[in-house]
């Protein structure tokens, strides 16, 4: 029973999560700023393709993700070996926290908060 729940809860996240989702804003937790980017992501079921001009150093154009660990934490990794959880979603905002080394090998947070883009 508890695997058929889980499953459940999975292609729940996953609906609530598709989507065309602009950044509002970008914090960096680490160095406690800011940042300044301007991009889009396009959420399918198991594609994230980013599009705008900024963003590329936290989001490649395209990649493949996939939920890891309980559903409720709301973990995904993403094939080019950074994880993302997602903190909060309602129908119009999407909390993702990219954990992700930088080039000297430290780890970076960086939360990102979305808004829907409706067509």
């Amino acid at each position: 029973m508890k695997s058929i729940k889980m499953e459940v809860n999975y292609h729940n996240i996953m609906e609530e999560i598709q989507g065309k989702w602009i950044c509002t804003k970008a914090f960096n937790k680490i160095k406690e700023e800011l940042l300044s980017l301007q991009f889009s992501l396009l959420i399918s079921e198991n594609l994230i393709s980013r599009t705008g001009g900024g963003g590329d150093q936290y989001w490649p154009n395209i990649s493949n993700f996939e939920l890891v660990g309980s559903n409720k934490d709301g973990y995904f990794y993403r094939e080019d070996g950074c994880f993302m959880q997602v903190k909060s979603i309602s129908n119009q905002e999407l909390v993702i926290e990219l954990h992700q080394k930088d080039s000297d090998g430290e780890l970076n947070t960086v939360a990102f908060t979305f808004e829907k883009i409706m067509e």
